[in-house]
This record gives C-alpha cells, sequence and structure tokens, in this order.
C-alpha cells in the first residue's frame, strides 16, 4: 500500500473515509506537521503500530465521498497534513491528520456528504471488487463543533476463500478545520483506541 495515501483502502470499499492525499506539496501550508498526530501519539494509542513504517506528507487535495457508494474524489483544501502508520506485518494501518477550508461554510459542506453517505451507504457491493460492504455509524466523544464516527466490514469472497477486513473512522470539524483518524485492519479495530488517538487530532488540530 502507498503509504501517502489511503486510496488503496479505500478503492476497495473497506474504508470510504480517510484524508487521501495527493503528492507532497513543498509550499508552505497553514496546516503543518505540528497540526496532526505524530509517530508517537499514533503508536501510544496504536502499540501495534511500534516498529511500523510511517510516512508524513503535506497536501492540498482530500478525499470526499464521491455519487455512488464506495467511490471517492478528491476536494481541494488550503492545505493538510497527514501521519500514516503500517504495522510490521501490514495487516494494521492507521492514519490521522488534519486539513484547512478557506471557509467554515466549506468545512460544514465536507461534513455533509459524510454524513449522507452513512444514511445512503448503509449496505453495498463495490462496483469493482464486488466486496460487500456494511457501514454503520457509530457514538463519537464530543470532539470539536462537529463529528461523525463509523465503522466498516468489506467481505470478499473469491474461489471458495472469504476474506473480512474492517475500518473505522472518525472525521472533526472546528472551524474551517477537518481533523480526521482512519484505521483498518484484520481483525476487529478497538474503539478505546480510535477515541485516544482522535482526541489528539482535535487537540492539535485547532
Amino acid at each position: 500500500m502507498n503509504l501517502k495515501s489511503f486510496s488503496a483502502a479505500a478503492a476497495t470499499g473497506v474504508l470510504t473515509l480517510g484524508l487521501v492525499l495527493g503528492a507532497p506539496t513543498s509550499a508552505e501550508a497553514k496546516v503543518k506537521a505540528k497540526d496532526a498526530p505524530s509517530k508517537a501519539d499514533i503508536i501510544k494509542a496504536f502499540p501495534e503500530l511500534d516498529g511500523g513504517t510511517f510516512d508524513g506528507a503535506k497536501t492540498k487535495k482530500i478525499s470526499v465521498p464521491g455519487k455512488s457508494c464506495g467511490t471517492n474524489k478528491n476536494q481541494s483544501v488550503k492545505s493538510g497534513f497527514t501521519n500514516t502508520g503500517v504495522s510490521t506485518d501490514g495487516t494494521s494501518i492507521v492514519v490521522g491528520g488534519a486539513a484547512e477550508f478557506k471557509s467554515a461554510s466549506q468545512a460544514k459542506k465536507y461534513m455533509k456528504k459524510f454524513k449522507k453517505f452513512v444514511t445512503k451507504c448503509k449496505s453495498f457491493t463495490h462496483s469493482e471488487t464486488g466486496a460487500t460492504v456494511v457501514v454503520k455509524k457509530v457514538k463519537a466523544p464530543k470532539l470539536g463543533q462537529d463529528r461523525i464516527a463509523l465503522v466498516q466490514t468489506s467481505t470478499v469472497s473469491i474461489g471458495g476463500f472469504t476474506a473480512v477486513s474492517h475500518s473505522s473512522s472518525m472525521v472533526i470539524r472546528n472551524g474551517k478545520r477537518i481533523g480526521e483518524v482512519a484505521a483498518i485492519d484484520d481483525a476487529a479495530i478497538s474503539k478505546k483506541k480510535v477515541n485516544k488517538l482522535a482526541k489528539v487530532v482535535a487537540k492539535k488540530m485547532k
């Protein structure tokens, strides 16, 4: 998986949420590394990533659900930064980051698209992979001015073999900034771990 994006996971329908990054930019951005969770922050919440591979990148493109369930499209932002960690065995991936829009109004519209996705796409078959994806909204801690959390399971059957992947995501809005945590694993993901990292994201994105 490309460590500078979560697009591979999104393409399988496993994870529709995620600050999917475009190419890193060398231009100075308002959202910097200090505004996103560090490698140490991620490991503290997800100890299984200790010893894994980490990559941080700036961006001016983030992902938002498309019109069809299981599709994503890129949306421009003023600035953004995320850190991505992959466990040594490659089965666990965690992303934490923040992005800033030109206005709070744009950030609010971004949140609405995720809320629409949860309502519209509770269960669907991914058009490219044939995976059956089930989406469920879950309770999120009161962080920022607005927030949404969800979990997803993706089931694929090939040649009599069935594989199940799990993902857990949280998007937080504070003014014109968006913060996010996204995790994917072969096993069910601890809500406690996601909430722990989300609190770090909410604090740093201000």
